[in-house]
């Protein structure tokens, strides 16, 4: 999914997904890791908010679909069924430049684990907490703050009827690192640093 600007972001007319890191586009991360996991086909869904992405991703020979820019989730099934998928089906941020294939990988197994045709990827509030990471979005379930991580997995044939979730709760420090706003920036930037990542370990 790069539909998103990066308003808050404030980065002059940089569209967030082409925001670069590490000499590659964030997005450009996002494709290495799906590339080398067990995904079958990417696409990439822009917007005409991100008229630059759509561009850079037709140049790089990834198939693109151009959504309306109506929302994440009103974009992703619209693209879903313009695209005729069916089956489960990930989506994926385009802002999670740190995903490591093998994480997707285990993410797709537990799916297929899974009694429920959904499925979604969520972080421990706490684990924020302690990485002093103040998140947008947090749920409660069951008395525990959950953090959506942007990625999940849906069954494309049944994206019409409420599709019963199973949450797949994860410490994956990967997932802490997307891109929002200034601060997320900026702590990337100091955890890719060679002293920040002397700290990690």
């Amino acid at each position: 999914m790069a539909g998103g600007k990066g308003e808050r972001l404030g980065l002059g007319g940089v569209e967030k997904p082409l925001l670069v890191f590490r000499s590659r586009p964030l997005i450009e991360h996002v494709f290495a890791a799906l590339n080398k996991s067990q995904i079958e086909r990417v696409v990439t869904v822009t917007s005409p908010r991100t008229p630059c992405t759509t561009r850079w991703a037709r140049e790089a020979n990834i198939q693109v679909v151009r959504a309306p820019g109506q929302g994440y989730i009103q974009d992703y099934r619209w693209a879903s069924k313009r695209l005729g998928l069916q089956g489960p089906v990930l989506i994926i941020a385009a802002d999670l430049p740190l995903i490591d294939h093998r994480l997707i990988d285990r993410i797709i197994e537990s799916r297929a684990k899974a009694a429920s045709s959904a499925l979604g990827v969520y972080l421990p509030y706490e684990f924020c907490d302690e990485a002093n990471v103040s998140p947008d979005l947090a749920f409660e379930v069951d008395a525990k703050l959950l953090v959506p991580t942007g990625i999940n997995i849906v069954d494309a044939s049944h994206l019409d009827q409420l599709q019963e979730e199973q949450m797949f709760i994860i410490r994956d420090e990967s997932l802490l690192y997307n891109i929002n706003r200034r601060s997320d920036l900026s702590r990337l930037i100091r955890r890719a640093s060679p002293d920040g990542e002397r700290k990690q370990k």
